[in-house]
C-alpha cells in the first residue's frame, strides 16, 4: 500500500496527557506526552489499515474553522 498521511488531531487532557484523534481512519488513541501520542496513532493506523487489508479506505476531511459566539 505505501505510504498515507493523516492527520493527528491532540487534545490536552485535563487530567494529564492527551487524546489523538485520526479524522480520516476514525481513530482515536491517547498518550502521555506528544511523542507518545503520535507514536501510538501510528501504531494504532497501521493496525487498523492492516486489519482491513485491500478493503482499506480514508475518508476524506475538509476543514474549515468559523467563528461561533460563545455566551451572553
Amino acid at each position: 500500500m505505501g505510504t498515507l498521511r493523516i492527520t493527528a488531531e491532540l487534545i490536552p487532557q485535563e487530567e494529564g496527557g492527551y487524546t489523538v484523534y485520526c479524522p480520516e481512519l476514525d481513530i482515536y488513541t491517547q498518550g502521555e506526552t506528544e511523542e507518545e501520542c503520535l507514536d501510538n496513532l501510528r501504531e494504532a493506523a497501521e493496525l487498523h489499515l492492516e486489519e482491513l487489508g485491500d478493503k482499506a479506505e480514508t475518508r476524506q476531511v475538509i476543514r474549515r474553522e468559523i467563528e461561533v459566539h460563545a455566551g451572553a
